[in-house]
């Protein structure tokens, strides 16, 4: 009997912008009017830009299903560009293609509201599928798009299951080792 494979469905996303979500992952205490504006304007256009895909396990416990939401290279380039033009922008854009993707991926899975959204290790299905996607893994653990939220699916909370639990700096499982 062969391993099953998994389908790599597209799924749908309704990420709504929540300033105050927006205000706590850029860090400010107040957004101008004029920005605001700005802001809302590009979550439109991003929003409907969202790539997101679910992979259902092979088996129930196998810990190979997997969903995967990220925007796109035109958004990079978007947000490179009002770096380009103006640094500030340029922050502000970043954080809110940061914002963008996490809100989509809380959308499918509402777990994800308040918690970490740990990085597994990809399986080597999971990394077959991200290749048929134009999207590519290297070994220091990250994915060739900038905003994206690849996370195990179902739900599997906890700084165990990370990829980047030695990196993170809220890593709960990371042993600190004091300098001599």
């Amino acid at each position: 009997m062969g391993k099953e494979k998994s389908s790599l469905d597209a799924i749908q996303t309704a990420p709504e912008f929540d300033l105050e979500y927006y205000m706590e992952i850029s860090g400010l205490m107040r957004v101008e009017q004029e920005l605001m504006e700005l802001l809302e304007q590009y979550w439109k256009k991003w929003g409907a830009q969202v790539k997101a895909y679910q992979m259902e396990p092979t088996k129930p416990g196998a810990g190979d299903g997997f969903l995967l939401v990220y925007l796109d290279e035109d958004v990079e380039a978007e947000v490179q560009q009002a770096f380009e033009r103006a640094p500030q922008h340029g922050f502000a854009f970043h954080n809110l293609a940061i914002t963008l993707a996490l809100s989509a991926a809380q959308s499918v899975m509402p777990e994800l509201i308040g918690a970490c959204m740990p990085m597994p290790t990809p399986s080597r299905e999971a990394k077959k599928k991200f290749k048929k996607l134009g999207l590519e893994w290297n070994e220091e653990g990250k994915m060739n798009r900038n905003y994206m939220v690849f996370t195990a699916y179902p739900y599997q909370g906890g700084c165990e299951v990370c990829h980047s639990c030695d990196t993170c700096p809220s890593s709960q499982v990371r042993e600190i080792h004091p300098k001599d």
